[in-house]
């Protein structure tokens, strides 16, 4: 081989080699919003992976998604997902691919630490934490308004519960693309007669369909000093932990004792979870104000912690 056709090769292999790196470069996965396409993506990847591994696997929330640069309709989703597999509450990291057809298919499944960096990990969840793609809007603005109110309807669709939307506390959303919207949206509402609030986030496209990606009920504010969260009083691990606890006060004080209402409850944890609860029950013809902590280790088993008489209400 003569020296030029040896120096062309090797200039050939060399833009080859270029070419390749750019597109890897131009290929790096990116942060991305809770959209639709996520909320499908992990939906599918805990169904795969339970069927692969024959256990039953849950979706909690999704702590974050990244993606690639779409390539003719098709998509890469990395998610890092909080999930329960059997009774265990663990982060996995998701790798889905999605052609231009939507159909998916899951590429890898990890158990990760994805979830406890400082960066969007359990600290952000489910907090209502600064995200610079999400946009502050107008809390008259008739967009999020609707979005509001159909984030409400789907919840209770969901649920089977009755959820009542009572007004906009916070609104932002990010940049408009080919007609669509996502938003992000603090909400007073009405939970079954409890009034509370919600955090939710819901996309709308071109064609006005509204896709509900998360709902968390409480306050649309960090954990205060104590780690403690304000959460709502229809909460369902907080409602099971409570039952648990005043079965065992009645069994250990041979007294029955009677649920009245939840007057404030809160939380913390994210695979084992602390509830301080504050609650009236009936004792002996009498109503009695309480304040209880009850713990829930990642394998559901309780435990009371602390029960008091208290004014916390």
């Amino acid at each position: 081989m003569s020296r030029l056709v040896r120096i062309s090769s090797l200039f050939s292999l060399a833009i080859v080699l270029f070419t390749l790196v750019s597109s890897a470069a131009a290929q790096q996965w990116k942060d991305t919003g809770l959209d639709a396409g996520v909320q499908m993506a992990a939906d599918f990847a805990v169904g795969e992976q339970a069927k692969r591994a024959k256990t039953t696997v849950t979706l909690n929330r999704i702590v974050k998604a990244q993606d690639r640069e779409p390539k003719l309709g098709a998509r890469d989703f990395m998610l890092c997902l909080d999930a329960t597999v059997t009774n265990a509450k663990i982060f996995a990291q998701a790798v889905v691919t999605m052609d231009q057809y939507s159909n998916l298919r899951l590429m890898g499944w990890s158990k990760s630490t994805c979830g406890n960096d400082a960066g969007g990990g359990a600290a952000a969840v489910p907090g209502f934490a600064p995200n610079t793609k999400y946009k502050h809007v107008d809390i008259n603005d008739a967009g999020a308004d609707l979005a509001a109110q159909n984030a409400a309807r789907l919840q209770s669709k969901k649920t089977k519960s009755t959820v009542v939307y009572n007004e906009l506390l916070k609104a932002e959303d990010m940049e408009k693309s080919l007609g669509t919207r996502d938003f992000r949206l603090c909400m007073s509402v009405t939970n079954n007669g409890n009034v509370g609030q919600a955090q939710a986030l819901i996309g709308v496209d071109q064609y006005s369909n509204y896709k509900l990606t998360s709902w968390i009920d409480g306050p649309c504010h960090t954990a205060g000093a104590d780690g403690f969260k304000s959460i709502s009083n229809s909460d369902a691990g907080m409602l099971l932990a409570l039952d648990w606890a005043i079965g065992k006060h009645s069994d250990e004080k041979d007294v029955e004792h009677e649920l009245g209402k939840v007057l404030k409850a809160e939380s913390k944890g994210m695979f084992a979870m602390e509830y301080r609860v504050c609650f009236t029950v009936k004792e002996e013809d009498k109503t009695e104000t309480i304040e209880a902590v009850i713990t829930r280790d990642q394998y559901s088993n309780h435990k009371l912690v602390s029960w008091k008489h208290s004014n916390c209400k």
